[in-house]
């Protein structure tokens, strides 16, 4: 019977953590985010596009969408037409070949797009995009986040207070201690194979360096070096930063990761974001099921 009682008080504080959290939900805080489909074609390209309550909010962002879409790729696409037509233009440009009449295996230029919805709440979205260069996959990605009270494309400085040369500063320093650091790890797994270090090196764009990563970070902030903050992304507890490091396919076994991630805790979010901030803070102290 205690076991019992445990479970039915559980199941009551759950059902009223649930209940606040949908009562939060106002209209037009999400977006209904869904795919173009183009009947007839191999949905190469996967393209976004929303449904918001505000008509003019969701052409606004729609547009938006369609533009990147439009100059990732495809300069000749007939910007007037229906976004359908759009991507089956964008296909037959890069994957049929008219002197044969038939598709080809694989594709000139971009060949395929995907999208990930990162965050989707509190008036805001933030949307991550990747492609396919004739046929192979892109080491980066690009990334579009979304005002949805006013579709409005944001920026960081729009979102948090923190000085752009400052937050560049640590941005570029955690760049340094990741390079420096996969450097060293590079150097213990291929030993005295100086060849392969340096090259690595001369990728990272060190220009001084020896395996020791605590050696030398100041080099790469020195005379305010900073990283740039264009390329960025929301999450339910952080913003994202990336910093892709340019490479030929040829050295992508150095490829390091371009995501670096600053919580909340370490930023000084403005007011748009506090509804964001509060959610994630109030999601932390959701009490836990005890079965």
């Amino acid at each position: 019977m205690k076991r019992m009682r445990e479970v039915v008080l559980g199941l009551v504080v759950f059902w009223i953590g649930v209940g606040e959290v949908l009562a939060q939900i106002a209209p037009g805080s999400r977006a209904q985010v869904f795919s173009i489909t183009t009947p007839g074609t191999s949905l190469r390209f996967q393209v976004p596009q929303v449904k918001l309550p505000d008509a003019v909010v969701t052409r606004r962002i729609n547009r938006t969408l369609m533009r990147h879409f439009r100059a990732r790729s495809f300069g000749e696409v007939d910007s007037t037409a229906s976004p359908r037509q759009q991507l089956r233009e964008a296909e037959r440009l890069c994957c049929f070949d008219e002197y044969t009449q038939s598709w080809m295996a694989g594709g000139e230029g971009i060949t395929d797009t995907e999208y990930e919805v990162l965050l989707n709440q509190n008036y805001l979205l933030s949307l991550g995009f990747i492609s396919s260069y004739r046929g192979l996959l892109e080491p980066s990605g690009e990334y579009l986040t979304f005002d949805l009270r006013t579709g409005r494309q944001l920026t960081v400085c729009y979102l948090v207070a923190d000085p752009p040369d400052q937050l560049g500063r640590r941005l570029q320093a955690a760049v340094s201690r990741r390079l420096r650091g996969n450097l060293a790890d590079a150097a213990a797994a291929y030993g005295d194979d100086s060849t392969r270090i340096a090259r690595m090196a001369e990728v990272y764009q060190i220009e001084n360096w020896d395996t020791t990563p605590q050696r030398g970070q100041a080099i790469d902030t020195a005379d305010g070096a900073e990283a740039s903050l264009d390329s960025f992304a929301l999450t339910p507890d952080a913003l994202l930063l990336f910093h892709p490091v340019q490479m030929s396919r040829f050295d992508f076994e150095f490829l390091p990761d371009d995501m670096y991630t600053f919580p909340w805790a370490r930023l000084q979010p403005r007011s748009i974001l506090t509804p964001l901030v509060q959610a994630a803070a109030a999601s932390k102290k959701m009490p836990k099921r005890r079965w």
